[in-house]
């Protein structure tokens, strides 16, 4: 019958049966050996634990495209390990102090920071109008001449009393009929806005820069940066978290916050990684109770008995640690790829645990002997195990030629700690479950209905067979559609912060970091090169060293030293006054507000604006100190920085190559004269395919290409292939190993077959849900691959050996709740808040329901009645 697995052992034992017959007789020997070879292992785990984060470290540096990127940042600075500060103020002025603030207390910071810089500051704050087209440093400069009777004041008395005091001037003009009120209505808007909003007690803020512009302010120009590049610590998964934490800390101590109209987000190729491998370790905790939890139930399921779910566990367990001690002593520490040998070991360590413990709970029979049962188990499943055992380690070595060292690593582990699994399931396990000594197991009824499929599925073998023919045909023809996302950035949490500050400065042509480089042998060839690139039709702007001498300079610095000599005198008094104290600013609102109120009784359309004003000063004249203080506050601060920034910007010289910045100047040609070019794409850099179409066409004019975006985009080449090439190599390796064993190609046939359908009908399921293959759910891979084999060589052993029915056998029991056991916990991943986890969830459990269903329904058809000559 269908438990009967006689014919499957031969009359004289089998070396698996004597070996586990020779555990058991020595089981407190063998159990105590192998434990205190676990200590000794976990102390070593424990003593030399090593885990880099550091990313680079993943592909080789022998593939092309990394050399040239590793050759380039010899020669400039890297920008691939910077924090991105993004500082948006409700006004330009509070968010120029807040980055200056922010730059001066991280430059102190040696120990935490290697370099920090800003892009808008210091040269640029000089010169920067001379990038500005000439018509709009015209316009700029008329603007601060028409603006020179309110800066002259102000700048010799920087305070509430002479802002009052300009303000009372200009009423006065218009009553004296010298101007019109309708001339100061702007003014007068801006600062009853602001006083309103202090007097109703919410939070302030004024503009002088917008006020003198006459135009709102963007959120460009409200926007800053402050570039850092950290020190990092790779012995902590998230490297950066240090300098990331003294930032935070910064902008708290700085009360950088919406309550004093600035945010500040972190972004840049650091926080992004670091917010990755935090919120997976966040998740880790809860996953790992979810999927324990599931295990747990599932191996209850199995067995049915406590002490076997205690000795499948333990031996995992053991197993774990045997195998992380190794793959220390091979590499010294793990990366964040390879630690992914944990789930493929606990997967597959509890399967053949599994496999184990169902058939010797079959074999162990109220009456029957229990070393008798351990070696019956052993003779029935041993070579499976072993087979099994040695075809899903082929598969994950075939990982480690491959130019993706960080998985190459994990199949070397994960190889590796196969063979420590099944020879702990084959030594360890039986030991222990004869020291354990459980109860017998009553026989089990037979299902009905499985009695019914497995009659059926044999009654119908070739609808069934056509049917996933069918499948695989349809599946097959999907997989050229099928995508693999390279780009990392898609796998991150779309709602942290630095996930939104990036994708905003990626809408930015002149702050996108998915740009190309191009290295020239001298500026003269790369200013030659560049109008070559600018031409073609996916390129947005192309930089060199010279792009940053401005063009048209004579005209610009005519126009700025002009308001330069009428504004001299205005903006640099001989004599500024001292703050005034509380009385003779309340002496200067109520003077001003009486000028408003004069003024308004010439009418107009501004005259309810100037009275409403007026009223708002009187108020401010009345009010305690603190609100007065609050006005100053929402004011003065702006005014300073505004003066500054326009004084410092009417001093702008001609910039010219020799001129620059040496700070600038490094990044951009180095003292060989080696020269950089920079290339930035047009539409959505974050669009994969306009990121793969705007290389390709770079690369016909500057085949060397490097840069940021082709890290990406040649990483995710480099992964895709060296999956391919360790698919290829496994199945060839795998299918030799079965031909040995096997000896006859239709047995090989019969155990490939199910694993290329379960294979064809994932890849075209995830065509159909529009699922691509990325970095992380394609390490899932292995793991659904090995578990696929292992099935499918359970049942073809069991077969070849002369069992027949074999949905109504244990085996069928072990096989389907190891699935359940693997899908309910590493599914658990897909309710993951990170994208990328829950991907892999999501991959897992679609691979594990057709791995299931071909074991289950396809491979019975596929082999039909055993056969009648028995192997030897």
């Amino acid at each position: 019958m269908t438990e009967n697995f006689a014919s499957e052992i031969s009359q004289r034992p089998s070396r698996v049966e004597r070996w586990v017959g020779l555990c058991a007789r020595h089981a407190a020997l063998v159990v105590g050996g192998v434990v205190i070879l676990a200590v000794a292992a976990a102390f070593y785990v424990a003593t030399h634990f090593s885990l880099s984060s550091d990313t680079q470290n993943l592909l080789s540096m022998k593939l092309p495209y990394r050399q040239r990127a590793a050759a380039f940042d010899r020669l400039f600075e890297p920008q691939n390990d910077q924090i991105v500060m993004v500082i948006d103020g409700q006004t330009s002025e509070l968010a120029e102090a807040a980055a200056a603030a922010l730059e001066q207390k991280i430059a102190a910071r040696t120990d935490l920071f290697r370099t920090v810089s800003r892009p808008e500051g210091g040269f640029f704050l000089r010169e920067g109008l001379l990038y500005l087209p000439t018509a709009e440093v015209r316009k700029q400069m008329d603007q601060l001449v028409a603006a020179q009777p309110f800066l002259g004041p102000l700048a010799a008395d920087p305070s509430l009393r002479g802002l009052m005091s300009t303000l009372s001037t200009a009423a006065t003009g218009v009553s004296a009929g010298q101007a019109k009120l309708d001339q100061l209505a702007t003014p007068i808007a801006a600062l009853s806005s602001t006083i309103d909003a202090v007097r109703a007690g919410k939070p302030a803020w004024f503009s002088w820069s917008a006020l003198l512009s006459n135009e709102p302010a963007g959120p460009a120009t409200r926007r800053r940066l402050v570039l850092a590049t950290p020190v990092l610590d790779f012995s902590h998964l998230e490297s950066g978290s240090k300098a990331s934490q003294f930032i935070r800390d910064t902008t708290d101590a700085l009360r950088l916050d919406a309550a004093h109209g600035v945010a500040v987000k972190l972004t840049g190729p650091i926080p992004l990684q670091d917010e990755q491998f935090g919120s997976i370790a966040r998740n880790a905790g809860a996953i790992a109770a979810v999927a324990l939890a599931a295990i747990l139930f599932m191996l209850w399921m199995a067995v049915r008995a406590p002490k076997l779910i205690g000795a499948i566990l333990a031996t995992m367990l053991i197993g774990l640690v045997a195998a992380s001690a190794i793959g220390l002593l091979i590499f010294h520490k793990f990366n964040v790829i390879s630690v992914a040998f944990i789930p493929l070991f606990v997967g597959l360590g509890i399967d053949f645990g599994i496999q184990f413990t169902v058939r010797f709970r079959t074999e162990f029979k109220p009456g029957r002997d229990l070393d008798a049962a351990l070696r019956a188990a052993g003779a029935g499943m041993g070579r499976s195990l072993i087979l099994a055992a040695t075809a899903i380690a082929v598969g994950f070595l075939a990982f480690a030629p491959t130019a993706y060292l960080g998985v190459s690593q994990l199949g070397v582990i994960a190889g590796v700690g196969m063979f420590v699994a099944v020879a702990l399931n084959l030594t360890f396990l039986p030991s222990l479950i004869c020291l354990l000594r459980p109860d017998p197991a009553a026989r089990a009824p037979i299902s009905i209905s499985l009695s019914r499929l497995d009659a059926m599925l044999l009654s119908h073998r070739r609808t069934v067979l056509g049917v996933a023919v069918a499948a695989a045909a349809a599946s097959a023809c999907l997989i050229p559609f099928l995508r693999f996302d390279f780009n990392p950035f898609h796998l991150e949490n779309p709602r942290s912060q630095a996930v939104i500050a990036a994708l905003e400065l990626m809408h930015d042509p002149n702050l996108t970091p998915n740009s190309i480089d191009v290295v020239a042998p001298s500026l003269a060839a790369a200013n030659s090169l560049a109008p070559k690139l600018q031409k073609l039709s996916d390129v947005a702007a192309v930089r060199t060293l010279s792009s940053f001498v401005p063009d048209d300079q004579a005209a610009k610095l005519a126009s700025i030293a002009d308001a330069a000599q009428l504004l001299g005198f205005s903006l640099d008094p001989i004599a500024v006054q001292p703050p005034p104290s509380d009385a003779q600013t309340i002496a200067a609102l109520r003077a001003t507000a009486a000028d408003l109120r004069a003024a308004a009784a010439k009418g107009g359309p501004a005259a309810a604006g100037a009275k409403h004003l007026a009223d708002d000063l009187g108020w401010l004249a009345s009010a305690p100190p603190e609100a007065r203080l609050r006005a100053r506050t929402a004011l003065i601060p702006g005014l300073d920085i505004v003066l500054a920034e326009t004084r410092n910007a009417l001093q702008a010289a001609p910039v010219t190559l020799q001129s620059l910045p040496p700070s600038l100047t490094h990044n951009w040609l180095t003292p060989s004269g080696v020269a950089r070019l920079s290339i930035v794409p047009k539409g959505d850099a974050n669009d994969n395919r306009v990121l793969s179409r705007f290389i390709e066409q770079v690369r016909t004019v500057a085949p060397e290409v490097t840069g940021e975006s082709v890290g990406i985009y040649e990483g995710g080449k480099t992964i895709a292939w060296a999956f391919i090439e360790a698919g290829v190599l496994s199945f060839i390796a795998i299918t030799l190993l079965l031909f040995i064993v096997l000896k006859r190609p239709r047995y090989v046939a019969i155990t490939m077959a199910p694993i290329v359908l379960t294979g064809l009908l994932t890849l075209g399921t995830c065509v159909v849900i529009r699922q691509p293959l990325n970095y992380a759910n394609i390490i899932a891979l292995p793991l659904l691959f090995g578990i696929g084999v292992a099935f499918h060589i359970y049942f073809v052993m069991a077969w070849r050996n002369g069992a027949a029915h074999l949905l109504q056998s244990s085996l069928t029991r072990a096989i389907f709740f190891s699935a359940l056991a693997t899908a309910t916990g590493f599914g658990s991943l897909w309710a993951s808040q990170h994208p990328g986890t829950a991907s892999m969830g999501e991959l897992l459990m679609i691979s594990l329901v057709f791995t299931l269903g071909s074991a289950l329904l396809f491979q019975p058809a596929l082999m039909g009645d055993p056969p009648s000559e028995k192997p030897t």
